[in-house]
Formats: C-alpha cells, structure tokens, sequence
C-alpha cells in the first residue's frame, strides 16, 4: 500500500518543507504561507488549506507556474484530485512573503526510488519560440545536432524542487536554480537537467546523504541526467561502469536513479549524479579548498585555477625521454601516475569511443598539488552502439599517435603514449590491467553488478519506457548487450594485452593464504583466504608480499622453493605450468610487541615531510635492523639501527631537512619510500621474523594547517583510536609526548599539592598544640 504523509496543523504552521530557506527557515516563516496538508504521496484527492499569519491575501497557482497577484486568490480550501505542485505566496500590507511550495503526488505507484518534483511557470519549458525545452523558430533542421535550437542554451531558470527519499520523507524543499545539462544528449526528448541550491533562491546546499552515509552529506549542485547517451537503450550504462570501479583510487560521480515529475506530471527516470566542479572535488577531498584549485578540461580548457603547471608538465614530458629513471622519478611529483593508469585500464577496458572528448583533471594548488583524472560520462563504452564491441582493441585506439581530432587526437593518446616507454611503467601497467580482469572485471564480477540494477530497475521501468513510447523487448535486447560485454570483454583484453606489449603467454595463476594473514599481488591487490585465481603473462612476472595480521607471523610459501623467511617474491611464470601460491601464517607473539610501538605521526608537514616517531617501551636495547614499517601497500626496511630502552627513533623521507626544522633531532633514520595522508591511514610494524610488533590505522577530520598525531600515554593501547590526540604544530621528535609531559607536570604539582596540605595539616595541629599547652599552663 502507498505510505501517505500526513502531518498535524501545529507542524505546518512551524514551516516545514514551506519557506525557500529550507525544511525549517528560521525568520521566514511569518512571511510564508503554510500548507494543511503538508505534501507527500496519497491515495485519494486532498483537500488543501492555506496559512499565512498576518498576510491580507494570499495568491496560488495550480500548474507549477510562480504565483502573483494575477493567480488565484486563495479563498478557502481547494481540492487537490492529481498530482500537483500547489505554489502560494502572501502579501503583508502591501510587501510580497516568501515563495512557498508543496508537492501532493495522488495515487502514484509504489516505488523504490527517490522522487525529485520541479514546479516552473512551462512556458519556460514548453514555449514553441523561447522554451528550453524545445528547438524554436532558429533550430536549423538540416543539421542533425540542430545548431542554434533553444536548448543549446546555458539560461538558468529559478524553479521550486522538492526531493522526497524513498521512504516518503521531504528531504529537501526550496527555490532553486534549474539548468539543461550535457552535450548532444540534449538533442532527445527527455532533457538532462542541472539543480544548483543558490542562497539568493534559498537554501545554499541540499543537506542530506542522498547517495549514502559513506558520500557527501551535502550538495551545491546536483545532475538529474538522462543517462546521455545511453537514453532509450539500457538506462543506466554509466552508472555500471563507475560502479565497477568505485572502490579504486579516482574520482568518480555517486550515481542513484530517481523518478522526476515536472508541475505534476512524470517525467521518467532520470540517474541523480554529482556535478563535477570545484564543489565536487572539495567534498571528496577533504581539506581541499575549492578556490584553490586548478581544475582543466578536455585540451587544457580552463574551469578554474591556472593552466600553468599542467602546461609545464606537458613540456617536460614532450622533451625528455621517461626511460631515464630521474626524468620519470620526476614526473612523479607533478601528476599522480598510479591514478593516471587507474584510468587509463578503466577506459580502455570499458571501450569508451568518448574518452577523448570527456576528460576532466586537477590538482590543488599547493606546493606537492599533483594531478588526478576524474572518471566520468563513459556512456559510449558498454557496446552503446556495437553489441560486439567486446572485440574492439580500444588499448591501439587509445594509445594511436595519429587519431581524427574527435575521437581520439593525438593530444589525448599523448601522455598514455609517453608513460608507456618507460619499462617499469609498462610492466606496472600490464599486471594491473590483469589484476583487475581477475577481479573489478571478472567475467562472473561485472554480471553479478548488472544483476543488482537490473532487479533495481526493472520493477520501476514499465512507467518510464511508456512515458517516452519505448518498448521492453528493446529494453531487454540492450541490457542482454551489457551481459555479452561482460562476459566477452577479459578474453578479448588479455589478446590485445599479448599482442601489443609481446608479453608472453597466458599463465593460470592462483593466489591464496592460511588464516592470520593476506597477500599483496603487484603492490596493489590484497588476497586473503577466499583467494583468487586469474591470468598473467610469461613474460611478466608478478609480485607477491606476505604480510602477517597482528599476533601472527609469516612461516613459508606453499607452492614455490622460496625460502621460509622470504616473504617477498617475484614470481616468474616462463613455466608453462599451472601456478598455486599460499602464504602460510601461524599465530605468535614477538617479544617486542606491545614493547615497540609506533608512538607520534606527522602526515603531509611541507616544513620537516612526513615522519613517524617508534618508541621503545621495554628497559632493553633493540636491534631494529631489517624491521619493516608499511603502509600496506609500499614497505620500509629499516637500516642497522638499534632504539634503547624507553627511547625514541624518527623515520622521516628526508633526514637532513628533517634536522634543518629540528636541530636538537639525535635519532633520526632518513629514506622513508612512502607518504601518511592526512585522512586516513594504515600502518603496520613487523620485525624480521616476519611478525606484526604494532598496527593502527586511523580517520581524521579535515585539516589545512600542519599537525602531529600523538599517543597520550606510552602505555596506552595505540589500537585504540581513543588513546591519540590531534596537536597542531610540528610535533615533539625524539621526545615523550606533550600530553605525557603535561600528565607528569600535574602528577608533581599534586604530588606537591598534598605534601604541602599535610605539612600545613602539621603546622595547624602543632599550633593547636602548642595553644592547647598553654592553655592548660595557664589554667595551672
């Protein structure tokens, strides 16, 4: 049965849903026309009140359309019998209140799915000679993009929306800014449309989780597309294909679909996507300012910040040979390579023929800002156009020297051409892309993610293939292509990997481990005991870590000759064999755990770089040598050096500017290979018998300004993130922490504030004493 929202009197005269300033504007609402009952969803027609205290008239408007002393004086209730958009306003003595708004959706159907209302006058829509929604009298019909049509405009339209969760609740109720949005995608009946939240409409931002706990919990602008190229065929082709890789290091849009009604009347589904703009990039980024930032398109299109940096990253690259390890070290500082190859494999894998067109990078302009690309409008991948497209060797097409200016020109094939003549980059490329064949691309993978939105859509798509006269079968004949590609598509890659790199034959390659432990496959891919199993190369030998879980320790290989204590390979598969590798962990405790443990952490400080501060807590010297400080993904071994008892040592990138910022530094150890985020991070320290001493992770708020992580106590558990504080400033490096220091201050002045209590405790009772003596000599 439909839920139905209903509210009492008392709650609509609060203001709820009712001012443009939000759900509940503060100082607006006695200029605000209030609504009994509140909108929302019911199954039968609805009688409709209207408040406003105070107010001598009050004008509304049926059909979506801004209400003025021309529309209806309110006289009494009306009668509500469809789905509707009731707009009012107030006059109060003469002054015109706030623009008010209700959505009442009458006997809709039920539905999972969030539903987003726009009330607009239509004729800003639907006008024949100045609608935004049709082509107009200046549209050049002999062209098919239809040049000069009134759709290609970038106006922006102030209209009401609402946004109701998919339990019923209004989530968000305001004037708001409304856009047409995206290329050519225009050019099909349902229009893609941007919201944006401006204060001098209402609310500055929509506040509310819309795509779940783990996204943005607010939003400046929001994208209510029409899937782009994909509208008529699958629905929801680039919500798959940013699904598939959503958990990878890059950037990507949260994708939820919604059903949208204009003045009453549905509109279909639409896809709710995040705008990518400085905005976007500021709440994914956490602690990125959004005005500061350089933020390009396409061939170095300027959306903000400066051009500068990328253009002199782009000079370097066209004039030094990235063979030579210092000029490729070096391109390592201007852009984040791993990022870059991320989405690179996503693209080709994908067989996106728009990838040329639709690329959107950015760095945030600080002295260690380097760029990222931005995953997104990959609607041309899938077989949108080919149901064979699985066979196409998008790897030559992205990596052509001499591609047409759309779709792939030379500019855009550049730098993927450039990185690919480095050796170390290729081989890093070509285990990557067949780590995530073996995993984010699974035949077995990617169908089992088109099953989930299959099942979310297809109770939900009967209305929409109606509302714009397209059919089921075709519905499901173009879902069937998403199947073929999934399944077709890693066989097909792994021959265009072969050919194109000359890398050797395919080896079955299985990966596994014992309990208390995970293997890291080419520093990137973490298996644990569900194991994993998948092809590589001959001539590309994989990369295979052991890293032992807390209170565990690494014991040997199943599977290889390897050494018992090595717990790295690099395993050659020239053989033409079947592989099987098991890392073999048993449970044992180091006698330095819980006595050697990670005790200070200063992430990202662009004075000293990032450190790490080992305590010793134990009253016994230890030989740290050949230790292990990780990250997880990237290891330190530590050089000869040993850390006496309850002492302190600093590993640090760069020893000597660590020791510019602290001269007084004694025990510092240089060549970290890694670097601490801010955010978030995990950390491991292993001894050289291959067992974890400490490991802590930890999730911090947002901060611009340098600070250390420090453990309070040195006996505190550091697992427990309730034992560290956050201290601004560069730390206390080969010392105890403030908070202890601090703890022995107070520890003292007690200490001395009860030695002198009881010596005045003394002093009183000889005193009383001595009166009570001479008392009684007197008395005598």
């Amino acid at each position: 049965m439909r839920r139905e929202v209903l509210l009492t009197l008392v709650l609509a005269w609060c203001g709820l849903g009712l001012a443009p300033g939000g759900l509940m504007a503060q100082g607006r609402d006695s200029l605000s026309v209030h609504f009994e009952p509140v909108g929302g969803f019911y199954e039968h027609p609805v009688e409709v009140s209207l408040f406003a205290p105070g107010a001598s008239a009050i004008y509304y408007t049926l059909d979506g359309s801004m209400p003025t002393t021309r529309a209806k004086r309110y006289q009494g209730p009306f009668l509500v019998g469809s789905s509707t958009v009731v707009r009012a306003v107030g006059y109060f003595g003469g002054k015109r209140g706030w623009l008010s708004g209700q959505t009442y959706l009458l006997n809709e159907p039920d539905t999972q799915f969030p539903v987003v209302s726009i009330g607009i006058s239509s004729g800003l829509l639907f006008d024949p000679y100045q609608g935004i929604f049709v082509a107009g009298p200046q549209a050049s019909d002999t062209i098919w993009q239809k040049p000069g049509a009134n759709f290609w405009t970038r106006r922006e339209l102030q209209a009401h929306v609402e946004l109701f969760e998919s339990d019923g609740s209004l989530v968000f109720s305001s004037l708001a800014g409304l856009r047409l949005f995206g290329g050519m995608s225009r050019l099909f009946p349902q229009k893609s449309l941007s919201i944006v939240a401006r204060k001098q409409y209402g609310d500055s931002r929509i506040k509310h989780p819309i795509f779940g706990e783990d996204e943005p919990d607010e939003f400046k602008f929001l994208v209510l597309r029409n899937s782009g190229s994909d509208f008529g065929k699958t629905h929801f082709r680039d919500g798959l294909m940013t699904g598939l890789v959503a958990d990878w290091d890059m950037e990507t849009q949260a994708f939820r679909p919604a059903h949208v009604y204009i003045n009453g009347r549905y509109w279909g589904i639409y896809n709710l996507r995040e705008k990518i703009n400085r905005y976007f990039i500021a709440a994914h980024h956490k602690g990125v300012d959004k005005d500061s930032i350089d933020l390009l398109e396409h061939h170095q299109d300027r959306r903000q910040g400066s051009r500068a940096h990328y253009r002199r990253m782009m000079a370097f690259l066209t004039r030094y040979d990235l063979n030579d390890p210092q000029h490729y070290g070096q391109l390592f500082q201007w852009m984040d390579v791993d990022n870059f190859m991320q989405y690179q494999i996503a693209q080709i894998y994908f067989d996106n023929q728009d990838a040329g067109g639709n690329i959107k990078y950015w760095r945030p302009q600080t002295p260690d800002g380097r760029w990222r690309w931005i995953l997104y409008d990959t609607d041309w991948g899938f077989g949108l156009h080919d149901p064979k497209a699985y066979r196409n060797n998008s790897l030559a097409f992205h990596t052509a020297a001499d591609g047409p200016y759309w779709p792939n020109p030379p500019w855009s094939t550049f730098m993927l051409r450039k990185l690919l003549q480095n050796e170390g980059f290729r081989y890093r490329f070509v285990n990557r892309f067949c780590d995530h064949l073996n995993t984010s691309f699974s035949g077995d993978r990617v169908a089992a993610h088109i099953d989930s939105l299959f099942a979310m859509y297809e109770p939900e798509m009967p209305r929409h293939l109606k509302r714009w006269r397209l059919t089921r079968q075709e519905w499901l004949a173009e879902v069937a292509v998403l199947y073929d590609f999934a399944r077709q598509r890693p066989d097909y890659m792994r021959r265009h990997l072969q050919q194109y790199f000359r890398a050797g034959e395919l080896r079955e390659v299985a990966i596994g481990s014992t309990a208390g432990g995970q293997v890291l496959v080419n520093e990137y891919l973490r298996v644990g005991r569900e194991g994993m199993a998948g092809y590589y190369f001959s001539r590309m030998p994989i990369s295979v870590r052991a890293i032992p879980a807390y209170g565990y320790r690494f014991v040997r290989w199943e599977g290889t000759r390897a050494k018992a204590e090595q717990r790295d390979l690099l395993l050659d598969l020239a053989e033409d064999r079947s592989y099987r590798l098991k890392a073999v962990f048993e449970a044992f405790r180091d006698p330095n755990q819980d006595q050697v443990v990670i005790n200070e952490i200063c992430p990202r400080n662009r004075q000293t770089g990032d450190w790490i501060e080992i305590h010793n807590r134990s009253e016994e010297t230890v030989d740290l040598r050949a230790w292990v400080l990780t990250d997880f993904t990237h290891e330190f071994v530590f050089p000869e050096v040993s850390l006496g008892p309850n002492d302190y040592l600093v590993v640090c990138r760069d020893a000597a500017r660590f020791r510019q910022a602290f001269p007084d530094a004694y025990l510092v150890v240089g060549g970290l290979n890694f670097g601490l985020h801010k955010r978030e991070e995990k950390l491991g320290l292993y001894s050289r018998m291959g067992a974890a001493v400490d490991s802590l992770s930890y999730q911090l708020p947002p901060s611009d300004s340098a600070f250390t992580l420090s453990l309070l106590l040195p006996e505190l558990d550091n697992a427990d993130r309730e034992n560290w504080e956050i201290r601004m400033g560069s730390g206390t490096p080969n010392a105890p922490n403030p908070y202890f220091l601090e703890s022995r201050v107070r520890l003292a002045q007690a200490r001395w504030l009860r030695l002198g209590l009881l010596a005045g405790v003394l002093l009183l009772a000889f005193l009383a004493w001595r009166r009570g003596g001479l008392k009684a000599s007197n008395e005598g």
